[in-house]
């Protein structure tokens, strides 16, 4: 551009663009002069490379919320040091010092990359899985991590980098799941908006080219017989070469690995504690950050003066620094208390900040009515209160994943369940008597009119409901999330892509069915007009495959979250009550209509019965009613999914997906009222003393000498009468080959409890609905259900007793109860464990020992078969505790066989 043209008036401006992939282009002033412009099309991205950077956004926001949260790294991250592990093998070198080294440049180096990150409760192990996650989404989309590891952008990307997915094991089945099945199915679940790959989702084949990295954190918080089963299976999983980060507490995985199951070829790094000089350093830069140095000043000297101390013992976990840091982060919390000596151990020191933790997260607010969104108040004492009882709620059912559709799960709810649906059956049925009177009157069959046409939108919404669970193969209580039914041809994409049956139950139910609704109204139209055919076409058929397209998950980029699962949930009911339940309600009506009849009033009768069939089994009604029970009672807040939403925020809970999770273990176990471990504390575990047991035969007094042996025969005797076992009563035996237990037992039938209440639920449904309330007859039919189910348990109770035995052989093992008969040879056998029973893919609540049999073994027959490999060998009753005679001579014949129940 010169600075003027010849004649000094205006400038002369010549625009050149080459090559260029903009979309628009705009100019802004009057263009004096020639405009070169040549467009370039964009080169085409790679369809799995646009859906690994998707992947990786997506997750790169969610972390960084969490690490945001949390402060991981402000003004820096905490210097924990980790060193290879001395206590369990490793084929690493010496790692990271502290946490803000490269992450991902140590990790990628590796020779074989699977990294076991040990430690004790609140030493940093999920903090550093995070940060490792974090760093390598920032290394393969090219950008800053903002960990700690400096300010300038990587430039370029690394593609090659893999995805972490940063996952809780508690949510793995590994019964129902192999690993990559797992991965391939939480990909789906979380994130359902990737682009997707020759019109598939890429979740597959993402996880078969080993594309996504899982970092596994929560071995240690599994049940205890799960453990090893988790392990080996993660194992089989990965393979020979596949690549894995996995979190735990040391001493679950030491006992893991001591008795055989451990992760191969992987580097274990643990964490030290952390030295007092450092935490001081740490502490006197937030001091500086928050600008109250003068208050810090007292603590920070007494770390450095005192190292050992029971101040610099207790904040020598990563946990107790960060708590200090949330607690007495503002003023008029005064850290000197710490230092003033009413603190005279480490377990004192400890407590008082988790105790002090929830009032500094939710601190007392003044009233501000100058901002037009204030932070919402939430009282302090009545906080600790609520996320004491989800803890303790967490704790009962021996998880740490705290969703909302689970909350139905605790007692209160669980009791009030029936006689709340019954209620809100009532309720809808007094409306409908209400609107419906005038009909009644004018009909010939009066109020029974209005009950069958109700009763018949109950069924025909029964059966659409039906068919959505059997097509997505979701739960009873689990939520939906739906795509938008303004775009229906993205629904029906949605439904095919999302659906859990083969592709010939996909072709019959979104085409096939359509086409029989069509045929069926050709055929009356010219055939013999039966009204029939109408209302099977429009009632049934098509209410069912509009459930399955409107059930249908939703295409969103981000990764599920628990409110949007919760949204996802309404505007699924709000779609079932507005498309599906109209669409009987227009069957009804054309059925009347056709037949003679005025069908205005029973298609709308029939829309209302749908509609509260639909309403009343949905996971939105047992939310409700958990919220609204809980609540009443002061166990949760009102607004409960804000409260979460908070506390996630203050640092007390982080989001996994669709769940929230307590910061750490220790302080869900510490609002649950539980005490802490030895190895919670950061203390070695002291050995147990050894407790002299008396050794009997099952209550028939053989004599014993003291080390057990049978004086008569030589056998070893066992039986533990300090403990309750499945072995009471009978007679156990034991020698240097043969385990034998014999006696008698009866069966009681548990596995049609989940039949009867699904059956239970539907006739509550039915008879609340319907008005059949008012009459004696249907409460009989109410309750026709579970008195089966009381009758079926009774009358297997009432059977006589039949033999039941068990032996172990250096050859076989072989089961027994009554006519049921196994035995299995070992050579045959690979794995063998307690298991919960599933018969026909319905989990019982039920536990029997079962076997795994290598390829090309004799196939028992039908009765023993359980279903995903498995077989029966003998039933073990209500529980998956394992007899300690029982664990032990299992190890002892079965060998790496056994998956051992109490392992780490």
């Amino acid at each position: 551009m010169s600075d003027r043209d010849a004649g000094g008036a205006q400038p002369s401006i010549s625009n050149t663009v080459v090559n260029s992939t903009a979309d628009h282009l705009i100019q802004v002033g009057v263009l004096h002069g020639d405009l070169n412009l040549t467009l370039r099309a964009p080169e085409p991205e790679d369809p799995q490379a646009a859906a690994e950077r998707r992947l990786a956004l997506s997750l790169l926001g969610q972390w960084r919320a969490e690490a945001d949260a949390w402060r991981m790294a402000r003004p820096a991250p905490l210097p924990v040091r980790w060193t290879p592990s001395a206590r369990v093998p490793s084929t690493g070198q010496s790692l990271w010092a502290d946490t803000g080294s490269s992450l991902a440049d140590t990790f990628l180096g590796l020779p074989h990359r699977r990294l076991v990150v040990l430690g004790s409760g609140g030493s940093g192990k999920t903090v550093l899985a995070v940060l490792l996650t974090l760093d390598l989404l920032a290394r393969k989309l090219g950008i800053a991590s903002r960990q700690g590891h400096g300010t300038e952008p990587r430039n370029p990307a690394q593609p090659d980098t893999p995805v972490p997915l940063l996952l809780s094991l508690e949510s793995w089945d590994t019964r129902r799941l192999s690993l990559a099945a797992w991965l391939e199915e939480r990909l789906r679940l979380d994130h359902p908006g990737l682009p997707f790959v020759d019109g598939e989702h890429p979740a597959g084949l993402l996880v078969r080219r080993r594309r996504v990295l899982p970092v596994l954190d929560g071995l240690d918080e599994l049940p205890a017989p799960r453990r090893a089963e988790v392990l080996d299976a993660l194992a089989e999983g990965l393979g020979t070469d596949g690549d894995a980060v996995l979190v735990s507490r040391t001493d679950a995985y030491e006992a893991l690995s001591a008795s055989g199951h451990a992760l191969e070829n992987a580097t274990v790094i643990e964490s030290l504690p952390l030295r007092p000089r450092d935490v001081a350093r740490y502490l006197d830069q937030v001091a500086r950050h928050t600008g109250r140095a003068d208050a810090w000043a007292p603590l920070v000297r007494a770390l450095t003066d005192e190292p050992s101390g029971p101040l610099a013992q207790a904040l020598s976990s990563p946990l107790m620094v960060w708590l200090v840091r949330q607690t007495y982060a503002a003023a008029p919390a005064d850290p000197r208390e710490l230092v003033d000596g009413r603190f005279p151990d480490r377990r004192s020191v400890e407590t008082h900040l988790l105790d002090r933790i929830v009032p500094a997260a939710f601190p007392r607010l003044p009233p501000d009515d100058g901002r037009l969104h204030p932070p919402r108040p939430w009282d302090p004492q009545r906080a600790r209160v609520w996320l004491a009882f989800l803890a303790r709620q967490l704790s009962r059912r021996g998880e740490s994943e705290l969703a909302w559709w689970r909350l139905s799960q605790a007692p209160l709810p669980r009791l009030l369940a029936l006689p709340a649906l019954i209620a809100a059956g009532i309720v809808v049925s007094l409306l409908i008597d209400l609107v419906s009177a005038g009909y009644a009157a004018d009909s010939l069959l009066g109020e029974m009119s209005v009950r069958s046409t109700v009763l018949g939108g109950v069924v025909y919404a029964t059966v659409a409901r039906w068919a959505a669970e059997h097509y997505f193969g979701h739960r009873l209580a689990q939520p939906r999330r739906t795509a938008n039914p303004l775009l229906f041809i993205a629904a029906l994409r949605a439904a095919e892509r999302h659906s859990r049956v083969g592709p010939l139950a996909r072709l019959a139910v979104l085409n096939g069915v359509p086409a029989v609704a069509v045929l069926l109204l050709a055929l009356y139209a010219f055939g013999g007009h039966d009204a029939v055919l109408v209302l099977l076409a429009v009632g049934m058929l098509l209410p069912a495959v509009m459930m399955v397209v409107v059930a249908a998950p939703a295409d969103a980029l981000d990764a599920a979250t628990p409110t949007e699962l919760l949204r996802g949930e309404r505007s699924a009911l709000l779609a079932t009550v507005t498309l599906v339940a109209p669409l009987i309600g227009l069957g009804t009506a054309a059925f009347y209509e056709l037949s003679g009849g005025d069908g205005l009033w029973p298609g709308f009768i029939a829309w209302l019965g749908a509609s509260a069939a639909l309403f009343l089994v949905s996971p939105s009604s047992r939310w409700l009613l958990a919220k609204a029970t809980l609540a009443t009672t002061g166990r949760v807040p009102w607004s409960l999914m804000t409260f979460l939403e908070d506390a996630r925020t203050a640092g007390l809970l982080q989001r996994s997906g669709g769940t929230y999770r307590f910061r750490n273990r220790r302080l869900q176990d510490h609002l649950a009222g539980r005490s802490p471990s030895a190895v919670d504390e950061g203390r070695p575990p002291q050995p147990a003393p050894a407790a002299a047991r008396a050794q009997t035969s099952g209550g028939r007094g053989r004599p014993q000498s003291a080390d057990g042996t049978d004086r008569r025969s030589g056998e070893t005797v066992l039986s533990t009468r300090q403990e309750p076992s499945i072995f009471r009563g009978m007679h156990v035996e034991r020698t240097a080959d043969r385990f034998l237990v014999r006696g008698r037992s009866r069966r009681v039938p548990m596995a049609h409890w989940p039949v009867i209440a699904s059956l239970t639920v539907m006739t509550a449904v039915r008879f609340s609905v319907t008005g059949q309330w008012r009459e004696a007859t249907g409460w009989v039919s109410l309750l026709f259900f579970p008195v089966l189910g009381i009758l079926l348990c009774l009358l297997g109770l009432a059977m006589p007793s039949r033999r039941w035995e068990l032996e172990l052989t250096r050859q076989a093992v072989r089961g027994r109860f009554g006519r049921l008969h196994a035995h299995y040879a070992w050579t045959d056998v690979t794995q063998i464990a307690v298991r919960r029973v599933s018969l026909h893919g319905l989990q019982t609540p039920t536990y029997s020992l079962q076997v795994r049999l290598r390829d090309g073994a004799p196939v028992p027959g039908r009765r023993l078969r359980l279903g995903g490999g498995w077989y029966h060998v003998l039933a073990l009753g209500l529980t998956d505790d394992v007899d300690p005679q029982l664990a032990a001579a299992l190890a002892d014949f079965a060998q790496e066989r056994w998956r051992p129940a109490g392992t780490g």
